[in-house]
C-alpha cells in the first residue's frame, strides 16, 4: 500500500500526507469494510469512507493529529460503525462497541455521530451532508446526505475542507482552494463569507482562532464581512455565550493568543465577544487596544524574570490581560455594587467559578501591589507589610505581582506597541527590576506560602488573654498576631501573648 500522499500546490508546492503504522492499519480496515458492503449490499451505491477536515489539514502541514473524523457516502455513520464490527468477526478479530451520539443541534451536533475504537485510536463516523440555513438561527433547518463536493462546501474555511480518500489513498480538495491555502498560509471560507457568517456567526469567531493557531492571514473578504453591522447584529443574537467563551478559550490556550487579541480587535469585535455588563455604576471601561497591548506585554514577559512560570499561570496572566479595561470599573448585581469583571467573566464569556475568583482577585491586588512596589523604592518594605499582602492574595499572590507589572508597564508606556518586541529589550526594565524585587523579598523573608500559616494564639485564646468575650474584636486580634508572627519568625506562643495584651493595653 502507498502510504504516502501528495498535494500539490498552484505554485507547484507539494505537500504530502505520511500515514503512521496505525494509520495503515486503520485505512485498511475502513477499505475492507467497503468491500463488505458492496457485497452485502450491492443495493447502495459504491460505499466509500473520508477522513475529513482536521486531520487532513494537520497531516499536510506534517504535524501529528489524533482526531480521526471519518465521513461516508449514502450511509449513516452508526450503520457503517456496525459493518466495522462485521469485519472484525469476519477477521476474528474482538469487535468494540460503538456509543450512538443523537444530533443535538442546541450544542452544535447537528448530526448523528458512531463513536467506536479501531486498534484503541478513537474514530468517529457521520454521514456526509448538506445544510440549509433559516434566517435568526445558526442550526441547520434541513440536513440531507450530501456529495462530498457539497459537504466540503458546508464546512467553514478552505483548509478544514480537504478529505482523505481512504478508498483512493488521495488528498480531495473540492474548493479547489484548501491545499493552495494551507501553502500560502490564508484563512478563507469555503463560499462567500458574508453569506457563511450570516448563516452561522460562530464561523467569524472560528476563522479568528484557526488564523491565530496557524499564524495565517485573514482574507479581505472575510475581514470586510465581520465589520458588517449585519454580521455584527447576528453574532449577538443567533450565538451562544457559551460558544464564544469555549472558542475564546481555545485562543487563549493556543500558540499565538496575542494574534488572536489583535484580529478581535481590528475587526471590532471586542465589544461583543467580550460584552461588557449592562448595568455599570461607575468607571469607564477602557478601549479594547488596551486588552491587546496587555496581552503583548504578558508574551513580551515570556523573556523576562516575570514570566509565567507555566502554561496554567501563563493562561490566567492572558486571561486577566484580555479583560484589563474592566479594571477599576464597577456594576450593579441585586441591588449591590461588584467588580464588573466577574460579571464579564461570569456572562460575557462564561468562565468557570474559579476562573472568576482567580481573576477578580488578581484584579483586587493589583492597586495595592502597586503601591506597595512604589513604597520599596523609598524604603524596604516590612516582613509583615508584603507577608499580610500575600495572605490577602493566597496562592496568587506571585500572578498578581506579575499581572500589577502588566498593568503598570501600560500605565507608563501606553502608546507603545506591544505586539513589536523586538525593540522593547529595554524598555520598561526598571519597572520590571521594581516587580521582580518583590518577588526576591517574600523569598529572602521566607513568606511565599504564609497565606498557609495558623495563627500562633487562635481567636477564643486571644479573648481568654484579655479576658473578654468573643466578638467583633477577635477579628482585629487575629490581625495583629498575625502581624506580629510575621515580624517576629522566632517568637514563641508565651511571646506573642504579652504583645497581644501589650497591644490591648495600649489601646484602651
Amino acid at each position: 500500500m502507498n502510504d504516502k500522499v501528495y498535494g500539490v500546490a498552484k505554485n507547484g508546492a507539494v505537500m504530502k500526507v505520511e500515514l503512521t503504522e496505525l494509520e495503515t492499519k486503520i485505512c485498511k480496515v475502513l477499505q475492507g469494510v467497503s468491500k463488505l458492503i458492496a457485497k452485502e449490499r450491492p443495493d447502495l451505491p459504491k460505499i466509500e469512507s473520508r477522513i475529513a477536515g482536521g486531520w487532513v489539514r494537520d497531516k499536510l502541514l506534517g504535524k501529528e493529529c489524533h482526531d480521526l473524523d471519518v465521513a461516508v457516502n449514502d450511509l449513516m455513520g452508526y450503520e457503517f460503525a456496525t459493518f466495522v464490527n462485521k469485519y472484525f468477526e469476519s477477521h476474528d478479530h474482538s469487535t468494540r462497541s460503538i456509543a450512538k451520539i443523537d444530533s443535538n443541534p442546541e450544542k452544535s451536533k447537528h448530526l448523528e455521530t458512531a463513536t467506536t475504537k479501531l486498534f484503541d485510536q478513537e474514530v468517529d463516523f457521520c454521514n456526509l451532508r448538506t445544510e440549509v440555513y433559516e434566517p435568526g438561527s445558526r442550526i441547520p433547518s434541513h440536513i440531507t446526505f450530501g456529495t462530498p463536493k457539497e459537504d466540503a462546501y458546508r464546512r467553514d474555511i478552505t483548509i478544514n475542507s480537504l478529505f482523505y480518500n481512504v478508498n483512493t489513498m488521495q488528498v480531495e480538495d473540492f474548493t479547489k482552494c484548501g491545499i493552495q491555502d494551507l501553502t500560502d498560509g490564508i484563512i478563507r471560507t469555503t463560499f462567500s463569507p458574508f453569506v457563511s457568517f450570516r448563516d452561522d456567526p460562530l464561523r467569524i469567531i472560528r476563522c479568528i482562532r484557526f488564523a491565530s493557531r496557524f499564524g495565517f492571514e485573514l482574507t479581505t473578504e472575510i475581514c470586510e464581512a465581520a465589520k458588517h453591522p449585519e454580521i455584527k447584529g447576528a453574532l449577538i443574537s443567533k450565538v451562544s455565550r457559551e460558544r464564544i467563551g469555549t472558542e475564546f478559550d481555545k485562543m487563549m490556550k493556543g500558540p499565538h493568543p496575542l494574534l488572536s487579541i489583535q484580529l478581535i480587535h481590528q475587526l471590532e469585535l471586542y465589544p461583543i465577544v467580550i460584552q461588557a455588563p449592562s448595568n455599570i455604576i461607575s468607571g469607564n471601561v477602557a478601549e479594547s487596544k488596551v486588552a491587546v497591548n496587555a496581552v503583548g506585554i504578558v508574551c513580551w514577559l515570556g523573556n523576562k524574570l516575570l514570566k509565567p512560570s507555566n502554561a496554567a499561570e501563563k493562561r490566567r496572566m492572558l486571561l486577566s490581560a484580555c479583560v484589563l479595561p474592566f479594571l477599576g470599573v464597577t456594576a450593579e448585581q441585586k441591588k449591590k455594587p461588584v467588580p464588573a469583571v466577574g460579571l464579564v467573566l461570569r456572562d460575557a464569556i462564561k468562565t468557570t467559578n474559579a476562573d472568576m475568583n482567580i481573576v477578580s482577585t488578581i484584579f483586587h491586588g493589583i492597586p495595592i501591589l502597586q503601591q506597595l512596589a512604589q513604597t520599596n523604592t523609598e524604603r524596604k518594605l516590612k516582613r509583615s507589610e508584603l507577608g499580610m499582602v500575600i495572605r490577602d492574595l493566597g496562592a496568587l499572590w506571585e500572578t498578581a505581582i506579575k499581572c500589577t507589572a502588566v498593568k503598570e508597564l501600560l500605565d507608563i508606556y501606553p502608546e507603545i506597541d506591544w505586539s513589536n518586541t523586538e525593540e522593547k529589550i529595554e524598555v520598561g526594565k526598571e519597572i520590571c527590576q521594581k516587580y521582580e524585587e518583590l518577588i526576591k523579598m517574600v523569598e529572602d523573608y521566607g513568606i511565599k506560602e504564609c497565606y498557609q500559616w495558623k495563627y500562633m494564639v487562635d481567636g477564643k485564646r486571644a479573648a481568654q488573654v484579655l479576658g473578654l468575650k468573643p466578638g467583633p474584636h477577635v477579628t482585629e486580634l487575629l490581625k495583629v498576631i498575625m502581624i506580629w508572627q510575621l515580624e517576629n519568625p522566632n517568637g514563641t506562643k508565651e511571646e506573642c501573648e504579652r504583645a497581644i495584651k501589650e497591644y490591648w493595653s495600649n489601646k484602651n
